[in-house]
C-alpha cells in the first residue's frame, strides 16, 4: 500500500489536534511586520499577531518558506513516504506554491512530490487539506485524493465584511478615494475569493448590515458540507450570525475562530466572514 503524507502551510488555520491526528506537516509562513519577521504558527500565534498589531505602525506582509526550508522538510518526510502531497495558499496571495514546486524539482530524483496550489486561503485550504489527509490516513493513493482534492478547489468559496479599508488599498483592491470615502462613512467593504484573489465583490453599510449580508450570501448555497465562521473584533456580529445560521443548518458542525494572521494581512484586524464547502 503506498505511504502518502500531507504538507500544507500555515494559512490553512488547522487546530494542533488536527495537525496531529491526521499526521499533516505544516510548513510556517512569514508575517513580517516593521522590522521583525514571524514565522506563523510556531513563532506568531493569531492572538500575539493581533497583540502585535496594536504597536505597529505599517501594514503587515506575508511571505513564504524559503526554499531550503521547503526542501528540507520533503527530504525528511521521504524518508516515511512513498508519495508526498503538498497542498497551497493560492498563488496569487502567497508565492508558497511555487516555492514548494522549485523544491520539489530538485528532488524529483528522490521522491515523489505532488504540488497543489488550492486557489483559497485559510480554512478554506484547511477544508482541502483535511480532506486529503483523511484519505492518506484510509490508504487511498496519491492519485485517488490528487482527484479528490482538484474536485473540491471549485467548491470551496470565502467572504469577509471588513472594515480596513487601508489594506485593500495598499494592495489595488480598493481606489485609494474609495478607501477614503468608505473609511469616512463607516462602510465595510464585501471580499470574496475568485479565481483565486480576493475581490471587492459589495459592501454593507453597518454591523447589522454586515450580518445580513453574510447570512443572504450563505443563503444562496443549496447543498453546504462544511462552514467556517471566522472574525476578529466583531465577537457580537459573529454570535448573532452564528445563531442564524445554526437555524438553517442543523445538521452541518460550523466551525468557529479568530481568523489567522496570514488572512489579516490582507483585510485587517476587524473583519467578519464565512468559508463554505458546498457538496461537489
Amino acid at each position: 500500500m503506498e505511504k502518502v503524507l500531507i504538507v500544507t502551510d500555515s494559512s490553512a488555520h488547522l487546530t494542533p489536534d488536527e495537525v496531529q491526528q491526521y499526521d499533516i506537516s505544516v510548513a510556517p509562513l512569514r508575517i513580517r511586520m516593521g522590522r521583525k519577521v514571524f514565522k506563523e504558527f510556531t513563532e506568531l500565534s493569531y492572538e500575539s499577531y493581533f497583540r502585535r498589531l496594536e504597536t505597529v505602525k505599517s501594514m503587515p506582509t506575508t511571505e513564504p518558506p524559503t526554499l531550503q526550508e521547503m526542501i528540507d522538510l520533503y527530504y525528511d518526510l521521504s524518508r516515511r513516504a512513498d508519495h508526498i502531497i503538498s497542498i497551497h495558499t493560492s498563488h496569487k496571495l502567497n508565492p508558497v506554491a511555487e516555492v514548494a514546486r522549485a523544491a520539489a524539482s530538485t528532488l524529483r530524483s528522490h521522491t515523489r512530490i505532488t504540488v497543489i496550489d488550492s486557489e483559497t486561503i485559510s480554512r478554506g485550504l484547511g477544508m482541502i487539506v483535511l480532506r486529503a489527509a483523511q484519505m492518506a490516513q484510509a490508504g487511498q493513493n496519491a492519485g485517488a485524493i490528487g482527484r479528490e482534492i482538484r474536485g473540491m478547489i471549485p467548491a470551496i468559496f470565502l467572504a469577509f465584511l471588513t472594515s480596513d479599508l487601508n489594506y485593500l488599498e495598499r494592495d489595488g483592491r480598493l481606489r485609494k478615494s474609495q478607501a477614503f470615502l468608505g473609511s469616512m462613512l463607516g462602510i465595510r467593504a464585501m471580499v470574496e475569493t475568485r479565481e483565486g484573489d480576493l475581490l471587492v465583490m459589495d459592501k454593507a453599510r453597518d454591523a447589522e448590515g454586515a450580518v445580513e449580508k453574510l447570512y443572504d450570501y450563505i443563503s444562496e448555497f443549496a447543498y453546504l458540507e462544511e462552514i467556517a465562521l471566522l472574525q476578529h473584533n466583531n465577537v457580537s456580529e459573529s454570535t448573532a450570525l452564528l445563531e442564524r445560521l445554526r437555524d438553517m443548518f442543523p445538521d452541518i458542525s460550523i466551525f468557529t475562530d479568530v481568523y489567522d494572521a496570514t488572512l489579516a494581512t490582507f483585510i485587517g484586524p476587524n473583519a467578519l466572514g464565512v468559508i463554505v464547502r458546498e457538496a461537489y
